[in-house]
Formats: structure tokens, C-alpha cells, sequence
């Protein structure tokens, strides 16, 4: 065991780290390679993902039971919505291809001139101060 030349902190825990793998390194390479760690990990596995399936079908009846769209619901109405974009493209690309059929090849039409002109800056105008209130004495 070197002894380290400075007290660095973090050096003593980049050390003391790279022993811990080491360590459990050589115990679970071993181990790991076993059949008996294969069909437990499979087991693992196959438990996890039936839970995950029962806590998905849980969701969706709950939000179901709240009338509450889940995240499946919102990403096929999204996947529709893109579809109808989509064809709405498609029939508009149509549409100009038989309008520049049917009237040749005619260019686009120009913009209209500019000729309004934004108004002259209007010089401020002082108010003259309010006249001040008195309270006239009830008789």
C-alpha cells in the first residue's frame, strides 16, 4: 500500500474508490458469470416489467374513473392532428398546383405600395394644474 505523497483530500477518495471497485470487482465478476445470476436476473426482470404493466393499466383506469386523458390518449390525439396537418398540406400544394395549371404560369402578384405615412410627432401639451378644492362650511 503506497503511501500518498501529498493531503489532498480528494486524491485520498479517488484512491480509496478505485480499491472499493477493485474489491467488488473480483467478488462479482465470479458471480455474475454463474447461470443461477442469469435465471434470478431474468426472474428479476420478468417481475418488473409485469409491475410496471399492472401500474400502467392501474393509471389508465384511474384516469379513466376521472375522466382524465392519460399520456397515451394525448399522444394519439397529437398523432392525429399531425395526420389532418399533414393531408391539409397535401390538399393546399393541390390546390395551387391546379390554380397555376388552370391560369398558366402567371407570376405572383406584387405588394401595394407603401403610401400611408406614420403621422408627424405631436408636440406635448402642458395641462394646466388642476384648481385646488375647498370645502365650503355647511351653514
Amino acid at each position: 500500500m503506497a503511501e500518498p505523497t501529498s493531503l489532498d483530500p480528494f486524491a485520498l477518495v479517488r484512491d480509496l474508490v478505485s480499491r472499493l471497485e477493485k474489491g467488488v470487482n473480483e467478488f462479482a465478476n465470479p458471480l455474475m458469470k454463474s447461470d443461477g445470476f442469469a435465471q434470478g436476473a431474468n426472474k428479476a426482470m420478468s417481475a418488473a416489467m409485469v409491475a410496471k404493466k399492472l401500474a400502467q393499466e392501474l393509471t389508465q383506469r384511474y384516469f379513466e374513473a376521472l375522466n382524465i386523458p392519460s399520456r397515451s390518449d394525448v399522444i394519439a390525439l397529437g398523432d392525429r392532428l399531425q395526420a389532418l396537418e399533414d393531408r391539409m398540406i397535401t390538399m393546399q400544394s393541390t390546390l395551387d398546383r391546379l390554380a397555376g395549371g388552370a391560369a398558366g404560369s402567371r407570376p405572383a402578384l406584387a405588394a401595394p405600395a407603401r403610401t400611408r405615412k406614420p403621422p408627424e410627432p405631436v408636440a406635448e401639451v402642458v395641462a394646466a394644474p388642476a384648481p385646488k378644492r375647498t370645502r365650503k362650511a355647511k351653514p
